[in-house]
């Protein structure tokens, strides 16, 4: 029974085995087309799946990559239109002046000649002094001002004051730095943003997005800011300025008012065929350098006062602050030493847009009558400081000997 049963088992096998063989080869051709089809059409939509995955994930990393560019494009774009506006009102004027005024309405050829042989080196020096202001490199602090990042990571978890006060301080007197101001809880003034140390009269600017030496102000009508670099070129910007609009304000005084009499005669020097375009332009022409002599004089004279005070525009709002308090004559060293400070000894060399401030922007002179010996004082601090580290790595290099002999041979 069970031979039998054994016997039909191998039978039932066989039968199988040759029905596979017989029936492999009669597989329809179709039937292997759908199955290639099938997984043609599973490997596309796989790839389709993939590529719409690693698509989207691009459109979403690059949206608000594109949205950042853009809004600094944007940013950008926005800070240069005070820009755009004063070299075109300055376009407009060299054609207002050289050619509706100067070559159509005068007649004289002398005074044509004058008028143009001063106003062009005017024009020259009031736009190399701009030129000067907006593009001169701003200054920051210096590498040593600049906290390695395991200090600023702990300066920034400091858990007190006292703990963030002594650290600042450590870190000053290692590197021996010059720094007289504080904040006004008593601790050196220190930037989160940049990691440095700020010297004396640096601060951060926002829009600059760092910190720049002797921070003034930042001006949007030379898209940079006024600081230790450019302070004297933005000064003689603007005294430049203030002689070049009254020079073609008092040469085009004498046109204005015959535009307004109504007088085209000959003997007045006045073209009588004079379009009234023209007219218009010579009109436009006295106002715009009127209006612009008030607004830069305004500025030009404050920042004279600042300078024969030594003071920044921050400086004269918030007083900078020392370690016996606040003095907002604290770097006043007198008049001629402060407009020597910015400008130099030399006449002609000061009314030239070309470098001749003094100093370093980081190291200044205080005022020794309010301020005492703190200059002083803080140089025998840093020696004191220079000394103990000094004894300490000595004594240390000591010990170290000491470890040494002691080894045995």
């Amino acid at each position: 029974m069970n031979k039998h049963s054994s016997s039909n088992d191998i039978l039932t096998k066989l039968a199988q085995q040759n029905e596979d063989i017989v029936l492999a080869p009669l597989l329809s051709s179709n039937q292997e087309s759908n199955d290639n089809l099938l997984v043609s059409e599973h490997h596309t939509q796989d790839s389709r799946t993939f590529y719409s995955m690693f698509i989207s994930r691009m459109i979403r990393f690059r949206y608000p990559m594109s949205l950042r560019q853009s809004r600094v494009c944007c940013f950008e774009a926005l800070k240069s239109i005070p820009v755009v506006f004063i070299l075109a009102i300055v376009a407009w004027s060299y054609y207002a002046y050289v050619v509706q005024m100067c070559i159509l309405t005068i007649d004289n050829v002398p005074k044509k000649v004058i008028y143009l042989f001063i106003y062009h080196p005017l024009l020259f020096i009031f736009l190399w002094s701009y030129y000067q202001t907006m593009f001169k490199p701003l200054m920051g602090p210096p590498s040593e001002f600049y906290v390695g990042e395991a200090e600023g990571e702990r300066i920034a978890t400091a858990q007190t004051l006292d703990e963030r006060r002594t650290s600042l301080l450590r870190f000053c007197h290692r590197g021996d730095l010059p720094v007289l101001t504080r904040h006004f809880d008593g601790s050196i003034r220190y930037c989160f943003l940049c990691r440095c140390i700020k010297p004396d009269r640096a601060h951060h600017c926002s829009i600059c997005g760092k910190c720049i030496l002797r921070y003034d102000h930042h001006c949007p009508w030379t898209n940079s800011c006024v600081s230790y670099a450019n302070y004297k070129f933005f000064i003689l910007f603007l005294g430049w300025a203030l002689v070049f609009c009254t020079y073609v304000a008092a040469t085009s005084l004498e046109y204005f008012i015959l535009f307004w009499q109504g007088i085209t005669n000959a003997h007045k020097d006045v073209n009588s065929s004079i379009s009234p375009g023209g007219k218009f332009h010579l009109l436009f022409l006295f106002f715009a350098a009127i209006m612009f002599a008030i607004s830069v004089s305004s500025l030009f004279f404050y920042h004279l006062y600042l300078t024969g005070k030594n003071r920044t525009t921050l400086e004269s709002f918030r007083a900078p602050i020392f370690s016996n308090g606040p003095q907002k004559n604290g770097f006043n060293i007198g008049c001629k030493q402060n407009f020597q400070e910015i400008f130099g000894k030399k006449f002609l060399m000061a009314i030239i847009p070309i470098w001749t401030t003094r100093g370093d922007g980081v190291h200044y002179q205080v005022n020794s009558l309010l301020l005492g010996g703190l200059q002083e004082q803080q140089q025998q601090q840093q020696q004191q400081s220079g000394n103990i580290s000094a004894y300490d790595s000595g004594k240390k290099m000591k010990i170290n000997l000491i470890e040494l002999f002691r080894l045995p041979l």
